[in-house]
């Protein structure tokens, strides 16, 4: 199928606009008017890609999630460990949050659709958890539990990075987090700190 090269610059251009405005606010504090200024085209346009403001900041939120989806399903290439997969992966997103902040922060804002457990799109975390139990190397959760744990651990970590008040590392505040997470879904404190500093090592050291 043929694209217009023109039509996709406007696509890419809004969705680079939406992805600044929505790293500082949310998407009620971001009007239409304010996106198509931003990224300088007609506000007919806008509506030309999309439905509306919930659909537009819907597709931000899944490109940067496929982006970082990407990242972490290509740093855990051969790693047959949930635990480890599961540290691996939050030290990829604080990564990604350093490398990347406009977008990291747009995902951060706009990810409450997502917070659901059982969402399409936590599919592939799903799996993991669901694995660790299998295997017991997750004890004394269930799927909805240590999905909704692995979640929330993630953002408050992202919310660390982005604070630049904060006076501890990224790299340790990673290291620490993951350990704390696996400990969490019932991985022995010990090998959870092994797991947490060699991943930050690995990802961000």
């Amino acid at each position: 199928v043929r694209t217009d090269p023109r039509r996709d610059r406007t696509r890419d251009a809004l969705l680079r606009a939406g992805q600044r405005l929505f790293a500082e606010r949310d998407v009620d504090g971001v009007s239409v008017d304010e996106i198509v200024e931003a990224a300088a085209v007609a506000k007919g346009s806008f509506y030309n890609h999309f439905a509306d403001k919930v659909a537009f900041a819907r597709e931000i939120a899944a490109a940067v999630r496929r982006d970082v989806e990407q990242l972490v399903n290509e740093a855990n290439i051969g790693i047959d460990d949930p635990a480890e997969d599961v540290s691996r992966a939050l030290c990829v997103f604080v990564r990604y949050a350093m490398e990347h902040r406009d977008r990291a922060r747009a995902l951060w804002r706009l990810n409450t659709g997502a917070t659901l457990a059982d969402a399409p799109i936590n599919r592939g975390l799903r799996e993991v958890v669901r694995r660790g139990i299998e295997d017991e190397t997750f004890r004394h959760v269930d799927v909805e539990t240590g999905v909704l744990l692995v979640m929330g651990n993630f953002v408050i970590t992202l919310r660390h990075v982005f604070d630049a008040s904060a006076q501890a590392k990224p790299e340790k505040v990673a290291a620490l987090m993951a350990a704390g997470l696996l400990r969490s879904l019932g991985v022995p404190a010990a090998r959870a700190g092994k797991l947490g500093a060699a991943a930050a090592r690995d990802i961000l050291g």
